[in-house]
């Protein structure tokens, strides 16, 4: 990446730390500018209700939001940081997935912060053509560089046996849940922060969850 070429200019590269957990790093010994790459958690989809009649499918959950930054540090010295959740797939019915946690990173009085990905919306079953809407990520702050999530696609119904629920959002780490048009519960992405896709739900069959989304990470490279 861009930024990485820069901080690489300023002094030798040291390694790199990837975070899924913990809330506390320190910098090395020799480490005078790090770089760090933040991607938020990823919402979960929506389930969808029972309609003997009809058919649905659940909104994808969005991805979290992504940031780079670099910043100047001192050695041996600990920087504080969160790692967002994973949105919680929303539950069978017509329920709303949850959204993904915020990821942070603080150096003195700057804190990046990536926004985590909203749930994907739940809805009850049509025989109509019905859009349960996808759910629109929030952009990044204070980074040098500053993106939002993919946000997760909706979820429709056009008649009873024709419905497909929403792909969950994709973003740099991470690629979102499947869409699906067959019964069953939403799915579940690969990588780090991506949005659960929708459940799907056909005419006759049981009330159905969400995909849950996936939660976020951090990457620091340290610089001498």
């Amino acid at each position: 990446m861009g930024l990485r070429a820069i901080a690489a200019s300023a002094g030798r590269y040291l390694g790199s730390t990837v975070l899924t957990s913990g809330t506390s790093f320190t910098t090395g010994g020799s480490t005078n500018k790090i770089f760090v790459r933040l991607q938020a958690g990823g919402g979960g989809g929506g389930g969808v209700g029972t309609a003997v009649t009809a058919g649905g499918g659940g909104g994808g959950g969005a991805a979290g939001g992504y940031a780079e930054k670099t910043f100047t540090v001192t050695p041996n010295t600990a920087y504080t940081y969160a790692i967002g959740a994973a949105g919680a797939a929303g539950a069978a019915g017509a329920n709303n997935g949850g959204a993904g946690g915020d990821t942070t990173f603080a150096v003195g009085a700057t804190t990046v912060t990536t926004k985590g990905g909203n749930g994907g919306i739940g809805g009850t079953a049509a025989t109509t053509l019905t859009l349960l809407g996808g759910a629109a990520p929030a952009i990044s702050t204070n980074g040098d560089v500053n993106a939002s999530g993919q946000p997760g696609a909706p979820g429709e119904a056009i008649i009873a046996a024709t419905v497909s629920s929403g792909s969950g959002g994709s973003c740099v780490l991470g690629a979102g849940g499947n869409a699906r048009n067959t019964q069953g519960a939403g799915g579940v992405g690969v990588g780090y922060g991506a949005g659960g896709s929708g459940g799907c739900l056909v005419s006759g069959g049981a009330d159905v969850a969400g995909g849950a989304g996936l939660a976020g990470m951090i990457v620091v490279d340290e610089y001498a």
